[in-house]
């Protein structure tokens, strides 16, 4: 005797629900099926954090870490009074100067990698007026503090200044230390001219082809 086409039509159904049913049943149950005082049923949840590897560097205008990259160069302007080209008297930046003005930068370092990170500064040649005349980094006074409110979560103090390069390239490098594996520190770079020479007149850097920018970069170790 031949099945009837309603007998093959529900053994299909009945064979695509037990198909779909592994499908189904995503997450894990169980069933006491004789409950009473005391039974138990359990059922578990796997979790997983994902934590993703930083090193982010902020040198002035910046934005937070793990945000849109900041694009902004802040300038740090000096000018010499006439009666003072190169008498020694230290020369403050330009009001504008710097994302906290008069000169003065936020430094801000955080890396979660898990070992020290170390920050540099990099020059392409001394301060030139593109008439060959120039003046050497080291006229370049930096002073090293804390910001005056600080990030929580991060060490607010002194950051060393990496020396500027005598020539060009790479200075000298300050290592900062990582604590439970992570680097979070900040602090703030004033600039100031120390005007230790008589040089001749001219706008010394101010862009890229007068040697005028410093790279900074921090580096995993």
């Amino acid at each position: 005797m031949k099945p009837s086409f309603a007998s093959t039509t529900l053994a299909g159904l009945l064979i695509g629900a037990l198909l779909l049913t592994p499908l189904a049943t995503l997450a894990e149950s169980t069933s006491t099926t004789s409950a009473a005082s005391g039974s138990t049923a359990t059922a578990r949840l796997d979790f997983t954090v994902v934590i993703p590897a930083v090193l982010y560097l902020r040198i002035g205008t910046g934005s937070g870490v793990g945000a849109t990259n900041n694009t902004t160069v802040d300038a740090i302007n000096f000018t010499v009074p006439a009666g003072n080209v190169g008498d020694g008297t230290v020369i403050n930046a330009a009001a504008a100067s710097g994302d906290l003005t008069n000169g003065a930068v936020t430094v801000r370092v955080f890396s979660n990698v898990g070992s020290n990170v170390t920050l540099n500064s990099s020059v392409s040649g001394q301060l030139s007026n593109g008439s060959g005349d120039t003046i050497p980094w080291a006229q370049i006074g930096v002073a090293a503090a804390a910001l005056t409110t600080g990030t929580s979560g991060y060490t607010n103090g002194a950051i060393t200044h990496p020396t500027f390069s005598a020539t060009t390239g790479a200075g000298t490098a300050t290592t900062l230390t990582a604590a439970s594996k992570l680097v979070r520190q900040e602090g703030r770079w004033t600039f100031t001219y120390t005007n230790a020479n008589v040089v001749p007149a001219g706008t010394y850097g101010a862009t890229v082809a007068n040697n005028g920018r410093v790279t900074y970069t921090a580096t995993q170790l």
